[in-house]
């Protein structure tokens, strides 16, 4: 059951969802459950511009009401949009409908801001974590280190209109960044800590990308519902000597970002 409404009717009716819904009975029915009816209906709504890109959907009580459906029954089609990434949950906040991806291009030398296009939207920097410690068996193996030398590990998220669109944890071996957190300091620019340490070009030696589901401490730190699709990425960089400086270990909810290559 998908409405044949056209995007210039929902600019005219501002995008409501429950506009959408008028004269629309959900019943019953022998071949399709009423969850699966919503959820027909208000994929129909996304695919045909009625529900714009990045609008929020009214809460669900309100919506159940409006609908004369119970909470659960609508959950079950919210949810099921949520995991095939139509729609997308901010914990605290709401339900929104997915925007339009953000394109990460792939590129040796440039800041992480040179090579993201957010679409006009401006990007701030949130370091969580800047510590010294001991690497791990699997770190020195990264980083070809041996183990017990110290290497830099630095998380942060990257938002945008107060959503986070990435979280990643970067480890640097720390025998070439003595200065790294004067360095990183003034910009939050892991670019800015290369130059001041004499490293003006490096490039990627491997990009790993995988799927998945967001954990809890993903969906926490990315303000998602446990178990929306994320990307991975699995990535090392080397300096013009071929030696490992960064190994970097990202998860991007997955329809938040296109990656060029």
């Amino acid at each position: 059951m998908k409405t044949n409404t056209h995007p210039a009717q929902a600019a005219e009716k501002g995008g409501d969802i429950l506009a959408g819904f008028q004269d629309v009975v959900f019943r019953p029915r022998s071949d399709v459950a009423i969850w699966q009816q919503i959820y027909d209906h208000i994929l129909g709504l996304i695919e045909t511009g009625f529900l714009a890109p990045g609008s929020q959907l009214p809460g669900e009580t309100h919506m159940a009401e409006k609908l004369g459906v119970t909470r659960i029954t609508l959950r079950r089609a919210l949810q099921q949009l949520q995991r095939e990434g139509h729609l997308t949950a901010r914990k605290g906040v709401g339900i929104f409908v997915r925007s339009l991806p953000s394109v990460f291009t792939v590129r040796d030398d440039r800041p992480f801001l040179e090579n993201f296009n957010a679409r006009g939207r401006e990007i701030v920097t949130q370091t969580l974590v800047l510590c010294r410690e001991i690497a791990t068996t699997t770190i020195a193996k990264k980083l070809d280190l041996a183990e017990g030398d110290e290497i830099i590990r630095l998380c942060r998220t990257r938002i945008a209109d107060s959503q986070p669109l990435y979280v990643n944890t970067k480890i640097f071996p720390a025998r070439p960044f003595p200065d790294f957190e004067t360095a990183y300091r003034q910009r939050q620019s892991v670019t800015d800590v290369f130059n001041a340490h004499g490293i003006g070009k490096y490039h990627r030696a491997e990009t790993r990308v995988s799927g998945g589901f967001a954990s809890s401490d993903e969906a926490g730190l990315l303000k998602l519902t446990p178990g929306t699709p994320v990307f991975r990425i699995n990535a090392i960089n080397h300096d013009a000597g071929k030696r490992p400086i960064e190994w970097t270990l990202g998860c991007w909810p997955l329809t938040s970002v296109e990656f060029v290559f």
